[in-house]
């Protein structure tokens, strides 16, 4: 299975950092019934039953070699992280694709949440600095307001996004934005306030990283299915049931923020009554 893609002239590929914590299933999703997990188990969880996601940011670039290279979300950061011991390997992941942290030229934040935006700010003591030195950072204008609220208190909002502003290289972005030419924010609320995909068009072909839209490939098929980190459901359920209406109806490819890497870049298409997922 892939792990990049070509989208006209763009090249999306993964850029893993971590694998996240195996959670239990009914604390992610605790509205889904364990039983209307039966003929997903195989599929859309681990082989012990549990929720498993995998943190990651995607890199576009031009496959010419030209124009900007856009780094989409950094993972939860350097670690080490809890659950495995482990330091973050999103850098080193980048190197691998031939591209250092100096090179890049965007980072679009899909949403505030501290896995995905982990590596935005490298802190030496009291002192942070843009990890991305070269970088702007793009973050959408409705999460920038709700979780600079202090009543909305996020350690990783203040950790590596507030920073961001006073370093000069943050940039609100409002609705949809063009960061590159074919390469627009696609506002999709309701996972946080201000929660955004990244769409790619080029060439006749369409594709579309889409941050915390679904967690999990069983709701793929199970659209109005949320889990607990969703900050207001009824909006998370209509922005998915949108975004996904559009990628099927479409032939998007959709690059997904936390399925396992290997099956996490696919297309929507129609299954026996309900939309499915189908790995490219």
């Amino acid at each position: 299975m892939s792990t990049e893609q070509k989208i006209g002239e763009y090249l999306i590929s993964i850029v893993d950092d971590h694998p996240g914590a195996s959670r239990d299933i009914e604390v992610v999703y605790p509205d889904v019934r364990a039983n209307e997990w039966d003929s997903y188990r195989s599929i859309a969880l681990s082989s012990s039953g549990k929720f498993q996601s995998q943190w990651r940011g995607h890199l576009i670039s031009r496959s010419d070699g030209s124009g900007p290279k856009i780094l989409v979300d950094t993972g939860m950061g350097p670690g080490p992280h809890e659950h495995t011991g482990r330091h973050g390997e999103l850098l080193e992941n980048l190197s691998e694709l031939n591209v250092t942290a100096d090179d890049i030229d965007v980072v679009v934040t899909t949403h505030c949440h501290g896995d995905h935006i982990g590596w935005n700010v490298t802190w030496d003591g009291q002192t942070p600095t843009a990890t991305f030195p070269n970088a702007t950072y793009y973050v959408a204008a409705n999460d920038w307001r709700y979780y600079s609220n202090p009543e909305n208190g996020n350690e990783a909002f203040d950790r590596s996004v507030a920073p961001l502003e006073d370093l000069g290289v943050l940039q609100l972005a409002v609705g949809e934005v063009e960061i590159a030419p074919g390469v627009t924010t696609l506002p999709t609320n309701g996972h946080t306030p201000g929660h955004q995909c990244v769409k790619i068009e080029s060439g006749g072909e369409i594709g579309v990283i889409t941050g915390d839209l679904f967690h999990n490939v069983a709701q793929v098929s199970e659209q109005h299915w949320c889990p607990s980190f969703d900050w207001r459901t009824d909006l998370s359920t209509a922005s998915r049931r949108w975004l996904m209406w559009r990628a099927q109806s479409e032939g998007w490819t959709v690059f997904s923020g936390h399925l396992p890497t290997g099956s996490s870049i696919g297309r929507i298409v129609q299954g026996e009554g309900k939309p499915g997922w189908e790995p490219v």
